[in-house]
């Protein structure tokens, strides 16, 4: 049976580098509207949605009509408005498997939900982007899942250990558990990350004697952090073959790993990174704006689009799921993200004109994703940036969590930063060079850094919950 779902999986990534780019988005296309029509024809709150916006579903014959003629879904319009009876396919909740809340981070929970037919399938779908990403059916693997509990992966060909949000234990785990295997993936946020590296440190852990991969979820974050994370477990940053430093974006009521990095993704943005000429011409933005995160995604599991764009061609980040069983269908669904589609001739003519060398063919499709549309500042600036900022300098970001507020007041901005438990940096001077890595016209004078007991913004991190970093 293994050796059947390897086969499987060889022949699914082989027919996929095999596609050309515009054959799957065709594909995909069908299959969106195979989900619109399902769902039109037989869910109760879409049905609704559909007559209030006047949209008869025989109108909608190709994806232009869909994307034309369909209203977008948020939360709001959904989950606040609707019960779940009336957002599913009739029967389908007496057939519940499995159910993912969103984060609750807007104040409102959403929820992804799974039938047991649907169930059956998730480890192979899970065993095949592990097999793209790090070859696990080659490589005796350790998967160690360190997201919040309640953010479950299953597998049938790797191992795989659940710590939810235990440095200690993650530790004990790849360090007692590492040298059995090939490799260890760890999967964890941001905070998270910044957290296991303070304790291994602490613990002169030496994750040279390991094969070690990152995947990074729940948030975005900067190339000065992914430099940060590389220098700590003895990577290189701009080589993949050393381990993989990348990032993966799901949506709770939507699904995991939506959209992810590759190596090529990476390279892209790390060269926009460090070259201001291949940042604009790239993404369409000065090197004073954030750093999209450069992602792929599969165009037959969902088809991705954007609305309201603005003069560089950014806009509402609008996601339909494909799958043609699902008990909740989302059509249009708005996910509170700004992101631009890049196409493979976007990149290329980018390149070219500014003389950036990449002959890597990219057989899905890229977005640019900028971040949540609330996270953008008063100024201008984005939350993003600051994060980024706090690893400018790698002797700061050690006495630091990570951890920060941005708060206005009287049309001035005041950054409010948590030292790691323990610290003893000299604050003064520290203010001073953070002042100087920070966007804007930042100065030393808008910096409170606190000891980690007083921070007055979770001063106690418990990393179950997303944190806030800009509150309006």
């Amino acid at each position: 049976m293994i050796w059947h779902k390897k086969v499987q999986r060889k022949i699914i990534l082989s027919l996929l580098a095999r596609y050309h780019p515009d054959k799957l988005r065709h594909r995909g296309e069908q299959r969106t509207l195979r989900a619109f029509r399902r769902a039109a024809a037989s869910v109760p709150a879409y049905q609704q949605l559909l007559n209030e916006h006047g949209v008869n579903p025989g109108d909608v014959h190709s994806i232009t009509d869909f994307q034309r003629l369909c209203p977008t879904l948020s939360k709001e319009n959904t989950f606040a408005r609707f019960s779940l009876e009336e957002l599913c396919v009739p029967g389908s909740l007496d057939q519940l498997a499995g159910v993912l809340t969103s984060s609750g981070h807007g104040a409102r929970f959403a929820y992804g939900l799974s039938t047991r037919q649907q169930a059956r399938h998730t480890a192979d779908d899970i065993d095949l982007g592990l097999e793209y990403a790090f070859q696990v059916d080659k490589k005796k693997t350790l998967l160690i899942n360190c997201l919040p509990m309640g953010v479950r992966f299953s597998s049938n060909c790797v191992t795989i250990a659940e710590t939810s949000v235990r440095e200690d234990m993650a530790v004990a785990l790849a360090t007692e558990f590492g040298r059995y295997y090939d490799q260890v993936i760890l999967v964890g946020d941001p905070l998270f990350f910044k957290l296991l590296t303070d304790y291994a440190r602490e613990q002169r852990i030496d994750w040279g004697r390991y094969r070690i991969h990152l995947i990074i979820g729940e948030e975005t974050f900067g190339e000065n952090y992914r430099d940060y994370l590389a220098d700590h477990f003895c990577l290189n940053a701009d080589d993949a073959t050393t381990g993989l430093i990348g990032s993966s974006m799901g949506v709770g009521e939507l699904g995991l790993n939506l959209f992810y990095e590759t190596p090529q993704t990476i390279t892209l943005r790390r060269l926009a990174h460090t070259h201001a000429d291949f940042c604009e011409a790239l993404f369409g933005l000065s090197s004073s704006e954030p750093l999209p995160m450069l992602f792929v995604f599969n165009p037959l599991r969902s088809h991705v689009e954007t609305t309201e764009d603005d003069a560089n061609g950014y806009g509402q980040l609008t996601v339909s799921m494909t799958d043609h069983q699902a008990p909740l269908p989302l059509l249009r669904y708005q996910t509170g993200d700004v992101a631009r589609l890049l196409s493979q001739e976007d990149i290329q003519k980018a390149c070219n004109l500014v003389g950036v060398t990449f002959n890597e063919e990219l057989i899905l499709p890229v977005v640019a994703l900028k971040g949540r549309a609330k996270d953008q500042l008063p100024d201008g600036t984005h939350v993003g940036q600051y994060k980024d900022a706090l690893y400018v300098h790698k002797d700061i970001a050690i006495e630091l969590t990570g951890a920060f507020r941005l708060e206005y007041g009287a049309g001035s901005l005041l950054v409010h930063i948590q030292l790691r438990r323990g610290s003893l940096a000299d604050i003064n001077e520290m203010r001073e060079r953070l002042a100087a890595a920070l966007p804007g016209a930042t100065s030393a004078e808008q910096l409170r850094i606190w000891a980690y007991d007083q921070f007055p913004y979770g001063a106690t991190l418990d990393y179950e919950r997303k944190f806030t970093y800009y509150a309006q």
